[in-house]
């Protein structure tokens, strides 16, 4: 069966993958939408994001590396930002979360979507809002929980009765 962007009882309609993502003509091409606005392929044929060459990079700071241009993330932030003015724009913590990943999003104005008890540490220790914290995850510990009320967290997503329960025990 194919995978399909909808899920796997869709697999066997359409192409594989998203309408927008083809073998492209070209094996070396970027596609735009899967990379950073500022990734290019030099004049030698090696990546660059930033201007810089991945390949110093690499050698400078070891791999494997995941590579951001805060330039990018930070205009990225700001498109997503002004396209819901007047709401509340989320970054899922989920995708990448390290403390300078949460004072970009922190400076851009985003909330926070954190899932994990490792995550809602690395949110506060980077000095996050936590009124901007939203704890979003199934199967939430009390430890996680308390945490969260502790530290006056803004949206807590509950995901059962038994949590509801839980979360009320420790709220009082």
């Amino acid at each position: 069966m194919r995978a399909h962007e909808a899920g796997a009882l869709h697999g066997d309609l359409g192409t594989r993958g998203p309408a927008w993502l083809r073998t492209p003509q070209d094996i070396n091409a970027l596609e735009p939408p899967l990379w950073p606005s500022t990734v290019e392929r030099s004049e030698a044929g090696s990546l660059t994001i930033g201007g810089l060459d991945v390949r110093d990079l690499a050698a400078a700071h070891g791999t494997p590396a995941y590579l951001l241009d805060e330039a990018d993330v930070r205009e990225r932030c700001r498109r997503f930002r002004d396209a819901f003015k007047g709401a509340d724009v989320f970054y899922a913590g989920k995708a990448f979360l390290c403390k300078a990943m949460v004072r970009i999003i922190a400076e851009e104005g985003l909330h926070l979507d954190v899932c994990s008890g490792g995550e809602l540490t690395t949110a506060l220790a980077a000095g996050f809002p936590p009124e901007r914290i939203g704890l979003h995850g199934n199967n939430k510990s009390p430890t996680e929980l308390r945490k969260a009320v502790d530290n006056n967290v803004g949206r807590i997503v509950v995901d059962s009765f038994e949590e509801i329960e839980r979360l009320t025990a420790i709220a009082r």
